[in-house]
């Protein structure tokens, strides 16, 4: 008896201990704030991000988050000094800020996998082919860009028969016929053309060989070098409510208009359908959405060099960093954890 009461002793003592092990140390909240490269709307990065707020994501990884939109491109100059620590961007774009002015931005996770714009033309105009733009009047919004001249270049266009416009940023220039051609945000202006009555055909750089990617997550070097942490935590709450976006576009769209206050429903749904493709291919099928390919980096970063669009070269491996995606993506699926 004395034995068994032992053992007893033993075994209770044991699940007493098991039962005050202690628990994994909490890890600290930490405040950040995201700032949306522009005005509330379905941009598929910004989507992401208010999604994962509506669902709690980022108290999930014990983030923080302050949203926050750009008004006149200020979210550059903030990201680049910390006072915001995540935002949007275009790869030309970031790019471009890094060849001009040096400042540290790092892309994160390539939403974007298509050149965000296009040209465009009235579905019932005869211009069909590259070629058919000489002798006509090309919107030009407000510098010639990388794109436009590259697909002259693919066309065989003679750009001395080009007559080639400042139109700026409004599409009813082709509306109304002050111009032939129109550079569009692909993601919304096709459908703000429809609306105006003007169906339209695009030339899409993408689709014609041209190199160009669409938005990206972007954040500075110091968060890269000093944050690692907290800058996986982000992206793996954002792009769980990018997931959750796709998989309920009524639903992600409700989200939207809480902050898009004031804009059209059915635009918002045109502009995240758009997006949503635009985020998809062969890479993304494979290793998920918002993966990065180096090699092509590395390919826009040399054309917008040919091309005028940066005016000296950058360090690839300087501007992007695929390491966060990867660690959070296993077999093409995020991890939750």
């Amino acid at each position: 008896m004395k034995g068994l009461a032992f053992v007893a002793a033993v075994l209770l003592v044991a699940c007493n201990t098991r039962a005050v092990a202690p628990s994994p140390t909490p890890v600290p909240t930490e405040k950040i704030t995201f700032m949306a490269g522009f005005k509330p709307q379905a941009d598929l990065p910004f989507v992401a991000v208010y999604v994962a707020q509506e669902k709690g994501y980022f108290h999930d990884q014990s983030l923080e988050v302050e949203i926050q939109h750009a008004t006149s491109g200020e979210h550059i100059q903030l990201l680049s000094t910390n006072r915001v620590q995540f935002s949007t961007g275009s790869a030309g774009d970031v790019m471009k800020r890094v060849a001009s002015a040096g400042v540290p931005l790092v892309s994160i996770a390539q939403i974007g996998q298509r050149d965000e714009q296009s040209f465009a033309v009235r579905a019932d105009s005869p211009i069909r082919t590259l070629k058919d733009w000489e002798g006509r009047l090309v919107g030009i919004k407000s510098t010639v860009s990388a794109d436009y001249l590259a697909l002259l270049q693919v066309g065989g266009v003679d750009r001395s028969k080009v007559r080639e416009v400042t139109v700026g940023f409004d599409p009813r220039v082709l509306a109304d016929g002050r111009v032939d051609v129109y550079p569009v945000f692909t993601a919304n202006e096709p459908d703000t053309l429809a609306r105006l009555g003007i169906p339209v055909r695009l030339f899409d750089p993408t689709s014609l060989g041209v190199p160009g990617l669409g938005l990206s997550f972007i954040t500075n070097q110091q968060m890269v070098d000093a944050k690692p942490d907290v800058v996986t935590r982000f992206l793996r709450a954002s792009l769980r409510g990018l997931a959750d976006a796709i998989a309920d576009r009524d639903s992600a769209i409700d989200v939207v208009m809480k902050y898009a206050t004031g804009e059209d429903r059915a635009h918002q749904r045109y502009m995240l359908d758009t997006e949503i493709e635009a985020a998809q291919n062969d890479l993304t099928r494979a290793n998920g959405i918002g993966a990065m390919d180096r090699s092509r980096y590395v390919g826009l970063r040399d054309f917008l060099l040919q091309y005028g669009g940066i005016a000296k070269t950058v360090d690839v491996d300087a501007v992007f960093t695929d390491r966060f995606i990867k660690d959070l993506y296993k077999e093409g699926r995020l991890v939750w954890r």
